[in-house]
């Protein structure tokens, strides 16, 4: 499990496509192996982005709003009233590392749109992961995250900065971050276990049932977290560290090889 510890992103489709996931994916996970380097707290907010007074960089601003605007062009939703377009998460904190996105979150009413927030909710993100698909773009080395986030959905980075009114909205403070790391690993280890057992389960006609039901459990694990402690709960910190190892991403291609099994139809069967 070295090549866990040394390049998370490893784990992502281009490397699958290069090596047999059954091959790869034959040990179990141990704790230990759980990479959580990347979860520390710098000194300064991100040098490549910011400037010294914690401005965001001009050009880093206009090429982001830039992204904002293209991808509410390509949701065709124009029309609608935008409150703000943020930008978010560790990037706009001092707990980023190489592997964090610039997330964008363009707020809206979703009401705008429907009452049904749950259908306003999937169709932003299959627009989200379409233009992702399309379009891979990097700022400064770092992936582009667009998000269409609801002005009353509850929002708990500390530190959220309107690339609008080019200020803060919640300044980050330095902490100290005081984490159960063995206990992350312990929990990533057992979440990352149950996702590589689930692949096992892809010849049964109840995948997607089991699919789903663990889909749902990390997101309720998560969610927990947030509300109980923020973004630097234990269960948040193992959400990322899903994610950043590609799990996460594995539970996404797992389903869609299943979907397609499934609807095609072999020419020489008959």
């Amino acid at each position: 499990m070295d090549e866990v510890r040394e390049n998370p992103r490893k784990w992502s489709s281009k490397y699958w496509k290069k090596n047999n996931i059954s091959d790869v994916l034959k040990e179990v996970i141990e704790p230990d192996a759980v990479d959580v380097s990347a979860i520390k707290m710098n000194d300064t907010l991100c040098p490549l982005i910011w400037e010294a007074d914690e401005k965001l960089k001009p050009d880093v601003r206009k090429i982001l709003l830039i992204n904002a605007k293209r991808f509410i062009e390509f949701s065709d939703v124009e029309n609608l009233k935008f409150d703000d377009v943020i930008l978010t998460g560790s990037m706009a904190n001092y707990n980023y590392n190489e592997q964090s996105d610039l997330d964008i979150h363009i707020v809206l009413d979703f009401s705008q749109i429907s009452e049904n927030k749950d259908f306003v909710g999937d169709f932003f993100k299959l627009k989200k992961q379409l233009w992702a698909q399309q379009l891979p773009i990097q700022v400064k080395g770092h992936d582009v995250e667009l998000y269409f986030q609801d002005s009353k959905e509850p929002h708990h980075s500390s530190g959220t900065y309107s690339l609008v009114k080019n200020d803060w909205i919640r300044k980050p403070t330095k902490k100290i971050i005081n984490v159960d790391m063995a206990d992350v690993q312990l929990k990533s280890a057992d979440i990352m276990n149950s996702i590589d057992e689930l692949q096992d389960e892809m010849d049964s006609e109840n995948f997607l049932k089991k699919h789903e039901i663990l889909k749902n459990k990390i997101k309720r694990y998560r969610q927990s977290g947030l509300d109980k402690s923020g973004e630097y709960s234990i269960e948040n910190l193992v959400f990322k560290i899903l994610r950043n190892s590609g799990y996460l991403e594995k539970m996404v291609d797992m389903k869609n090889e299943y979907l397609t099994d499934e609807l095609s139809l072999d020419e020489f069967n008959v």
